[in-house]
């Protein structure tokens, strides 16, 4: 039904929360991949708190980078961009996000749950799942489906180190007016402050570095809108 794609670091309880989580609350399989880095200090703990068959371990590298080598593995058609620190609260989360998904032929479509908390001061009211308009949008875990992936080359927009990837897939989506909503399912979330959230603010300068990387992806986005829109046009006439 649904994979996981979720690099963590630090993080050994969060990383098993997410799984119990996900697993109690599904009415499927899900395929949960984490992306472990050798250099964790806490990644004894990790091989002590979760199976070995959640995880792969490799260098600390760009979040981007982990994102889409976990997509590459994904068992199932729709692959979730995830964070460590969710905790999914609804039933039946994953079937709600597949009926979303098999309403288009062609698959293409950003699903975004519920995450609990919303970028700047408006709050989000919207009760029923949504084709959302041209406005900013909590969209930090998010699902496409493989059509997706296989069309653009990626899951998280390799141009990025760690910023940015919601932001920017979110355009693609609400320029195909295929960005939605979904507030019937919950991924409840917060922003962490702690050692990784330091490591992808800080180091390297990874923030500053995509912020300037932001303002110059124009000539990608038409090109990812274009891509997309052909395969849908591609699909129609099947």
């Amino acid at each position: 039904m649904i994979s996981f794609s979720c690099p963590s670091r630090g993080r050994p309880t969060y990383a098993r929360r997410l799984i119990d989580s996900a697993e109690k609350n599904a009415s499927n399989d899900v395929d949960i991949m984490f992306y472990l880095n050798d250099d964790d200090p806490k990644l004894t703990e990790y091989k002590d708190t979760i199976d070995e068959k959640y995880y792969t371990i490799g260098p600390n590298q760009s979040t981007c980078y982990s994102w889409n080598q976990l997509a590459d593995r994904a068992k199932y058609d729709i692959v979730m961009l995830m964070g460590d620190d969710v905790d999914i609260k609804t039933p039946r989360w994953d079937n709600l996000i597949v009926d979303e998904f098999n309403k288009y032929d062609d698959k293409i479509l950003m699903v975004v749950p519920n995450d609990g908390r919303h970028k700047g001061t408006k709050k989000i009211e919207i009760k029923e799942s949504t084709l959302w308009p041209d406005t900013d949008l909590p969209a930090a875990h998010f699902a496409v489906h493989k059509n997706w992936i296989n069309t653009l080359g990626y899951l998280a927009p390799p141009f990025f180190w760690h910023w940015h990837v919601d932001s920017y897939t979110q355009k693609v989506a609400r320029n195909l007016n295929r960005c939605l909503y979904l507030p019937t399912v919950t991924f409840k979330a917060k922003k962490m402050f702690d050692d990784t959230g330091k490591q992808v603010r800080h180091n390297l300068n990874i923030n500053n570095r995509d912020n300037f990387v932001w303002d110059k992806v124009q000539r990608h986005l038409r090109t990812d809108i274009k891509a997309l829109q052909d395969f849908i046009k591609d699909q129609q006439t099947q």
